[in-house]
């Protein structure tokens, strides 16, 4: 039977009741679910309604905004899912489709009779990332064969807590188990740019300060598309100290010192009062060996004149400023969208985006614009869902995987 996913979402303020009308919604208004029940009645028992002559849902995904209480969320879920392996994360703002929620839970059901899904947790992920990569990596994997068989495509969707460590180190750790040769998608949980708490979940149950790392092997293709749509402004600088997230030197001078002359050299004046507005369009980028940028994103200036980031920055690297304009992000949505449909070669199921917060800040009200962008060119018919995460997780180009900023990862599931 061929794998299927069916999407729904609620923005009902109450838990109980949102995880119940997204896992219906999902059921019922999904364009592939021509035969699929209607939503259980009062007499049904809890859970999702399988549709007559297929499988039972191997494997949810679920996505929500932070305003939820998360151990209320999570039991409810489990309460709408029983038996039905489900992970997820609280992030900005989800979607489904072109439908942006900022207060909101979208659902994602992967029905298949042959999808294999495992799920692994661990923490705390702010005392040391990279452990926390692996353990959750191992558990997730645990049971699974060395590699996807023979045919068959692996991929792995990793969930950390963004605000709490470095996101960087726990991709890292997961790549050391799960290797190079597989798909790599996810992104950092995060909340409604508060700054203040996240949850992910896996389990049944709400975690903090963790990381989720799912993995899904599928008889049928699953592909990512990765892009960002920003282009080099300055010249390669060298970065001669840095401290974790903090970009501290460039060249041996302080580093918002030589951003300020770069943006000079261009004709813009770059104080600290208006650094965090410029920044927005202008992040910094690091260079790949075949010439793509992993975007870094400096959210403010920190005594004494260094650049607080979204991610770490490799002490020795150069990097260079960067620039972008919402045109050049719907165009990178597009890529990303059409990468990762042309990798399947084949029928799509659904997509699961994981889309920066900082793109939706910068596209404002034509955010819907990337959002039609990516159903557009995955298909009128393929069902779409996503969120607006802290950093994200992929690889770029002919890259490693690794956490970005500013991005869009499309992780396109075969049918």
């Amino acid at each position: 039977m061929a794998t299927q996913v069916f999407v729904g979402a609620s923005s009902t303020a109450d838990p109980k009741k949102a995880a119940s009308e997204a896992v219906a919604a999902a059921l019922r208004e999904s364009p592939r679910s021509d035969h699929a029940s209607k939503p259980p009645g009062p007499a049904t028992p809890p859970g999702p309604a399988t549709p007559p002559g297929r499988a039972r849902p191997a494997f949810a995904l679920v996505l929500s905004t932070d305003q939820y209480d998360a151990d209320a969320l999570a039991a409810a879920m489990t309460s709408e899912l029983p038996g039905v392996p489900w992970a997820g994360c609280c992030t900005a703002g989800v979607f489904a489709g072109s439908r942006l929620l900022r207060q909101g839970l979208v659902v994602g059901l992967v029905v298949s009779e042959t999808v294999r899904v495992g799920i692994g947790v661990a923490q705390p992920v702010s005392q040391d990332g990279r452990r926390a990569g692996v353990l959750a990596a191992s558990r997730a994997l645990e049971g699974f064969p060395s590699s996807a068989p023979a045919g068959w495509s692996r991929a792995l969707i990793v969930l950390p807590d963004a605000l709490t460590g470095n996101a960087a180190d726990v991709v890292r750790g997961a790549v050391e188990v799960g290797g190079t040769g597989v798909v790599w998608a996810g992104g950092g949980a995060g909340d409604n740019l508060r700054f203040v708490r996240t949850a992910q979940f896996a389990g049944g149950r709400a975690y903090s300060d963790s990381v989720v790392v799912v993995a899904i092997d599928s008889p049928a293709r699953m592909a990512t598309g990765i892009r960002h749509g920003f282009r080099p402004y300055g010249p390669p600088t060298m970065v001669t100290r840095a401290e974790g997230t903090v970009l501290a030197e460039l060249e041996y001078e302080g580093a918002f010192s030589v951003y300020q002359r770069t943006a000079r050299a261009r004709g813009h004046q770059v104080n600290l009062d208006g650094f965090a507005t410029f920044a927005m369009t202008h992040p910094l980028g690091i260079p790949q060996a075949d010439g793509e940028h992993v975007i870094r994103d400096p959210l403010r200036v920190v005594s004494p004149g260094g650049l607080y980031c979204v991610g770490e920055v490799p002490d020795g690297c150069l990097i260079r400023v960067m620039e972008g304009d919402p045109i050049g992000l719907v165009g990178a949505a597009r890529e990303a969208a059409t990468t990762a449909r042309d990798a399947v070669a084949g029928p799509i199921a659904g997509a699961f985006v994981f889309d920066c917060i900082s793109r939706c800040m910068m596209l404002g009200d034509t955010v819907r614009d990337e959002l039609t962008t990516f159903e557009s060119e995955l298909g009128e018919s393929v069902p779409v869902m996503g969120c607006l995460t802290f950093g994200e997780v992929g690889t770029l180009g002919r890259g490693v995987p690794q956490f970005h900023n500013k991005t869009a990862v499309v992780l396109a599931l075969g049918a």
